[in-house]
């Protein structure tokens, strides 16, 4: 009984591993401009150790809306910006 405990709880980790090492890989590969933007939303080891993460509220936890503002000119691309406001939500 105990070796299928054991079997099925080194399944369950190895399962964990995979995934945690795809979202690291993936964080990895795009830069540290997604380093840094998921530490200004609180994300991370530091917090997470701390104690100082925040609490989750009703509703939705979506701080800040994001998009992408573009303007063209005779059918070509000449401005692209990364935009970002406070979520609706939070009013």
């Amino acid at each position: 009984m105990n070796e299928v405990a054991a079997t099925v709880g080194a399944i369950l980790l190895g399962f964990l591993a995979i995934i945690l090492l795809t979202v690291f890989l993936s964080v990895l590969k795009a830069g540290p401009s997604e380093v840094s933007h998921l530490r200004r939303k609180d994300y991370g080891l530091k917090p997470w150790m701390s104690g100082e993460m925040r609490k989750a509220t009703k509703g939705a936890t979506m701080r800040e809306l994001e998009g992408i503002e573009m303007k063209a000119s005779r059918g070509r691309l000449v401005h692209a910006r990364k935009t970002r406001a406070p979520s609706p939500e939070l009013l």
